[in-house]
């Protein structure tokens, strides 16, 4: 199995998506995006994208905070969630951000993404959803926050 963290940016924030795939599979395949919970990408999202990409995916574990930018599990990271949570314009684009680098990587089907999330990583998926992104074809979100982002008019959810 091939992992490796992979830097990408959203105007000037750097994020840092930790990527798994099987390397013995040439062709490209289908992607999952696996949106952190409120402390930000850690082991399990991680151990996530790896057991993804031992099914035949290419496991994709974002980082909406950006690079280095993490809380602890039994912390109170209201700080790190709440700025996203006040400007969804902001996460849409940081979730956005984060699928175009998945489409541009070399084993990924762009056409053939899907995203699952925990908690906040729930609320960002169904905002992924909401955008009507082209080529994501489903999202999961596991015990997500469920608040619609009132931007507006939004297009038909077609994932």
């Amino acid at each position: 199995m091939n992992t490796q963290y992979l830097d990408y940016t959203d105007g000037e924030i750097t994020c840092e998506a930790y990527v798994a795939y099987d390397e013995s599979q040439t062709s490209k395949r289908p992607c999952v995006l696996v949106s952190h919970q409120w402390s930000g990408q850690s082991d399990a999202e991680r151990k996530k994208a790896e057991q993804l990409a031992q099914l035949g995916y290419v496991g994709f574990a974002i980082d909406i905070y950006g690079k280095d930018v993490r809380g602890g599990l039994l912390d109170d990271n209201s700080k790190l969630i709440q700025p996203f949570l006040d400007d969804r314009a902001m996460l849409r684009q940081r979730i956005l951000a984060a699928l175009a680098e998945a489409k541009k990587h070399p084993m990924v089907d762009p056409d053939c993404i899907g995203a699952i999330g925990y908690c906040f990583g729930g609320l960002c998926v169904l905002d992924l959803a909401r955008s009507a992104a082209p080529g994501v074809k489903g999202v999961v979100s596991f015990h997500g926050v469920f608040h619609p982002p009132k931007l507006g008019e939004q297009a038909p959810i077609t994932a």
